[in-house]
């Protein structure tokens, strides 16, 4: 447990009714969303109001040395806001400004800022936020910023990350800085992140808090789309799917969300919410891409769709046209891809992870081999997201009231971080189950630790994150 004295003094900082260590509340702070991480309980949890709070609380958790996590939605699949035993969790939902910078097409939000609240707010001003995570109701714009999500949208515009401007850190010594053109004193706004030498807001990005606490965070905002075409195609061939997928992105074409089923995993989904979503029963092909372009105007959205159809016709596919699936996903995107995970009922271990488009296969075929090895269910379907990105997510199932197939999932899962490492894959955020997956990267993980110890000297901003560095 936190000592009684330090309690004393995280009370004169938040108020006494912000401070907790009774059972219950630790508890409800011990995990995350995740159905596949170990409970950890904290010793306290703190829930600041604002940025000099959070300052004032980390600056008395390196003078007793007391390991901090910091959270928000807390609605992480992987264990990135487990606390340490008896350690800190500094929460921020009660840091929920907003601010809009209109002529600079950017907003300010602060950490406890949910992806449902700003898409209300940017609404009304007729702008949107265009990058969403997969728990978009309930995660905050800086907490997808700390793990460098993606998710709808991301297939044009790319990860959370690329939307960035800047951010307000506060230093594991509780130092406060700006980054981006906010750095500088007189500016009127966040309009620039390369600013003042190195991209130091990209220091941050994908951090999981391990170098310092997010308390604000400016982002881009776009005028919202007001015309889609909602299409499926498909394909017999993973080559043809994947170089479809390609030739999207070499035509410009504005998907904002295009996404890779295999057939048999599409039939699964369907099968659990299709009735519900409206999809109709088919016969889905071994490959089916389903994408939603957006664009402001019409003429530039119908012109899009149609060269669409026509690149799916020269690699040898077909216009399904089923238009429920794609609309279903765009339209709900604030909790259409939660309410398929959680659907069935399982627990499942999950593992994002980063491709290349025309190595989507591999990641299938990886999964494939694991499944058949261990001997258990699972899955694997993904997006475009970015550039030349494809974002897998393979869900592995088990049973967690069996310790047998629990240390078999844990087992497989190790073992297909390594064998997707292998492949080419990259992990967007080094979460702890990739720890023990890389190799050949000696250079840089040491490079990584020094600007670890260099930060964080005393190792207490989030010590099980970046491979334990």
């Amino acid at each position: 447990m936190v000592d009684k004295k330090v309690i004393t003094e995280l009370s004169e900082i938040v108020g006494e009714e912000f401070v907790s260590t009774k059972q219950d509340i630790l508890l409800a702070y011990s995990v995350s969303a995740s159905m596949a991480s170990d409970a950890v309980l904290p010793g306290a949890v703190v829930r600041p109001v604002d940025t000099e709070q959070v300052s004032k609380i980390l600056q008395v958790a390196a003078r007793y040395n007391i390991p901090v996590t910091p959270r928000s939605g807390g609605s992480s699949l992987q264990e990135e806001v487990i606390p340490e035993p008896d350690g800190l969790v500094i929460e921020l939902m009660r840091l929920d400004k907003i601010k809009l910078h209109k002529e600079l097409r950017s907003v300010t939000v602060g950490s406890g800022v949910t992806y449902g609240v700003l898409e209300k707010f940017l609404k009304e001003h007729d702008l949107f936020l265009p990058v969403y995570p997969e728990s978009a109701l309930v995660c905050t714009v800086a907490g997808n910023v700390a793990v460098n999500g993606a998710g709808p949208g991301s297939s044009h515009f790319g990860c959370t990350g690329e939307l960035v401007l800047g951010v307000e850190i506060v230093l594991p010594d509780g130092k406060i800085i700006t980054t981006g053109s906010e750095a500088n004193p007189y500016s009127p706004g966040p309009f620039q992140r390369y600013s003042f030498g190195p991209d130091i807001t990209g220091l941050f990005i994908g951090s999981l808090g391990s170098f310092g606490i997010i308390t604000k965070v400016s982002m881009k905002v776009f005028k919202r789309h007001k015309y889609y075409d909602h299409n499926t195609f498909g394909f017999e061939t993973h080559e043809q799917a994947e170089q479809f997928m390609v030739d999207v992105k070499q035509n410009d074409i504005n998907g904002v969300f295009t996404s890779l089923y295999e057939g048999p995993v599409l039939e699964l989904f369907m099968d659990m919410i299709g009735e519900e979503l409206g999809v109709p029963k088919y016969e889905w092909p071994f490959r089916t891409v389903s994408m939603t372009i957006g664009r402001v105007r019409e003429d530039m959205m119908r012109s899009d769709a149609e060269l669409a159809k026509k690149l799916c016709e020269k690699h040898g596919g077909h216009v399904i046209g089923i238009s429920q699936l794609p609309y279903q996903e765009w339209n709900g995107r604030l909790w259409f891809f939660v309410r398929a995970c959680y659907v069935h009922g399982w627990h499942w271990r999950t593992l994002y992870h980063h491709q290349t488009p025309i190595n989507a296969h591999r990641s299938v075929e990886e999964i494939r081999d694991v499944m058949e090895k261990y001997g258990f269910l699972g899955h694997t379907a993904g997006f475009a997201s970015g550039h030349s990105s494809f974002n897998a997510y393979p869900h592995l199932y088990f049973d967690p009231q069996d310790p047998e197939d629990e240390q078999k999932i844990r087992d497989a899962h190790k073992e297909l971080a390594k064998t997707l490492f292998k492949t080419g894959a990259v992990p967007f955020k080094l979460a702890p189950y990739w720890a023990d997956a890389i190799e050949g990267m000696d250079n840089y993980m040491a490079f990584l630790e020094l600007v670890k110890k260099t930060i964080d000297p005393k190792k207490l901003m989030n010590p099980r994150v970046l491979g334990g560095l």
